[in-house]
């Protein structure tokens, strides 16, 4: 069955939109290859290997991939730990990689 065959509700659409949104852009998807890659972070980490990088736009990169459910998060003392939140998300970017090639 072909994709386009499948009907989805409008409450599905919008939260794949929300995901494809979140991702579509170069510095979001190196922090999620990073996690993906590193597994779980702290934004100094994060920071630390990403070049250019300045952590309140680093923190506003989390917020929204966090808010799309791409990442998760958890708090332990001061220190946030990011990790991804779902391992779909690594198959979605090598379709998106195939799709470029």
């Amino acid at each position: 069955m072909k994709v386009m065959e499948v009907q989805k509700s409008d409450e599905k659409l919008d939260a794949m939109a929300k995901v494809l949104k979140a991702v579509a852009n170069q510095n979001r998807l190196r922090i999620v290859q990073l996690l993906l890659t590193n597994g779980e972070m702290t934004v100094n980490e994060i920071c630390e290997k990403l070049k250019n990088c300045e952590q309140s736009l680093l923190s506003h990169h989390l917020a929204a991939l966090k808010e799309a459910g791409v990442l998760s998060f958890r708090r332990e003392g001061r220190k946030i730990y990011y990790s991804s939140a779902k391992k779909e998300i690594k198959n979605l970017l090598n379709c998106i990689e195939n799709c470029c090639e």
